[in-house]
């Protein structure tokens, strides 16, 4: 499951958690955010024991957008315990992300 999020929850649900967390950023005018939405949730669902996911409209939380310094929707930063692991811009599928994302948490495990 992708929860949503904004400016007031971002520091505590990822910065200040341990283990990782995924974070899109979305804009609902986006047509390749439109396409990444489902891909994000079947990813979510796929990695549920192991990454927690949440999504923020970039349009409506444009200090944070600037904060994270995202350049482009769509764009996943995973986080390991508050600290950014990896950023993903654009499309990516679902395959080609958990693919990614397995093997960065099993070089992190190493």
């Amino acid at each position: 499951m992708v929860r949503s999020l904004n400016d007031h929850g971002f520091s505590e649900q990822v910065l200040e958690s341990s283990g990782f967390v995924g974070v899109a950023f979305l804009d609902h005018f986006s047509i390749p955010c439109d396409h990444f939405r489902p891909e994000l949730e079947a990813l979510a669902d796929r990695l549920n024991e192991k990454v927690r996911f949440f999504q923020i409209d970039a349009s409506e939380s444009p200090s944070l957008t600037d904060y994270v310094e995202i350049d482009a929707v769509p764009t996943l930063v995973l986080y390991r315990d508050g600290e950014e692991a990896a950023r993903y811009e654009g499309p990516y599928t679902r395959e080609a992300l958990q693919e990614r994302i397995l093997s960065l948490m099993k070089g992190a495990a190493a």
